[in-house]
């Protein structure tokens, strides 16, 4: 099911609980889909997703503020202001906000339904009081395999 929210450019999806901030600076629609791009902020020593890959996606995070801490296949960074970090598609990575916060813009190329996919995400979270359990989670990245997958 598509979620009821579209990535647009100017999208703030807010999580009050985690105290992250997503902003669509770019989407499919608004690059022929050559790629999707976001600024998001995330809160000191925050979580990272689980490892993953983007079977057909690279991606370029460039670090705007604070530092984030990542693991890229068996290799562990730390990245500062100003840093980038290129992940290839069907590479392994993981990464979450250092001791001061991190806020990153993030590049997907090609957007596929990554835009969908944040948003979708962002609303099992809002429809559960900010705090969804990992199977509803789960049903959400399962239906975008072709963006995004377990390892």
């Amino acid at each position: 099911m598509p979620p009821a929210t579209l990535p647009v450019v100017g999208l703030e999806l807010v999580n009050p609980i985690a105290g992250t901030k997503t902003v669509f600076t770019a989407t499919a629609e608004s690059t022929g889909g050559e790629y999707v791009e976001i600024e998001i902020t995330y809160p000191p020593n925050s979580a990272p997703p689980p490892r993953h890959i983007h079977p057909a996606q690279d991606e370029l995070f460039t670090v705007l503020a604070g530092s984030v801490r990542a693991t890229v296949g068996d290799d562990d960074i730390n990245l500062t202001v100003g840093d980038e970090l290129q992940v290839p598609a069907g590479t392994p990575h993981l990464m979450g906000a250092g001791d001061e916060g991190a806020t990153m813009r993030w590049r997907t190329s090609p957007a596929l339904r990554t835009g969908e996919m944040f948003c979708q995400l962002w609303e099992v979270a809002r429809d559960n009081d900010w705090q969804p359990d990992l199977m509803q989670l789960f049903e959400v990245i399962q239906s975008y395999d072709a963006e995004f997958c377990l390892c």
